[in-house]
């Protein structure tokens, strides 16, 4: 079954290094709650903030989850010492959508996908079919591996810090192209490179209408 989506917004971040500017002071004012955002979080929070999000269904993803937080409990684990509470709680794949709908009042419904390189696929086929309700849905992909293991490793330009962000409502209209014929874009990681390609699409075609084959 293929479901046709209009794109109603979207909006993308990536860096080789580190996304700067996420505004965390001004869109998170609390200081306690600010220090304990995870990447991904700081990354979700600024997406909603540009897609002007409310109260919509959410369904986020990562590949990856927080590595920073993952590697910091290994640490502990290795070093046979407590780890980190804060850590451990921001382990858990669903924490950036949990502080976004916190800081929203969020009260409506929150999915987290995983699924390898597959995530920002079964991301955007999981907003589809939620979308089949004619609710408006936020979705949105964060992947981050800004930390000292692996910057060493980064010798060919990849964006280390990428994140898309798309508010989605079905149609009645014919598909203007499918996403599953896009083509990744390059130096991507591979859960998040077709949705880059479709926000490329996009740019160019802002009224287009997307079929997504679920």
């Amino acid at each position: 079954m293929i479901i046709s989506l209009e794109i109603q917004s979207f909006h993308s971040l990536f860096d080789a290094e580190k996304i700067e500017d996420l505004r965390e002071k001004e869109l998170v004012p609390n200081m306690i709650v600010r220090r304990r955002l995870t990447r991904n979080a700081k990354m979700l929070i600024y997406l909603a903030h540009m897609l002007k999000v409310k109260n919509q269904r959410i369904i986020y993803g990562s590949s990856y989850g927080e590595l920073r937080e993952s590697i910091s409990i290994l640490k502990s684990v290795f070093a046979k010492s407590p780890p980190s509470p804060t850590d451990f709680q921001n382990s858990v794949y669903n924490a950036p959508a949990s502080y976004l709908s916190i800081l929203n009042d969020n009260t409506s419904e929150i999915m987290s996908v995983s699924n390898g390189g597959k995530t920002g696929d079964n991301v955007l086929k999981t907003a589809a079919v939620k979308a089949m309700d004619k609710d408006i849905i936020f979705c949105a992909v964060c992947e981050s591996f800004g930390i000292d293991e692996l910057r060493a490793l980064n010798g060919c330009g990849a964006a280390f810090e990428s994140a898309v962000g798309l508010m989605v409502k079905s149609s009645d209209k014919k598909p203007d192209i499918l996403y599953e014929n896009l083509k990744p874009l390059p130096n991507f990681v591979s859960s998040i490179a077709k949705l880059m390609s479709l926000c490329k699409y996009l740019n160019a075609n802002p009224t287009a209408i997307v079929g997504v084959e679920c």
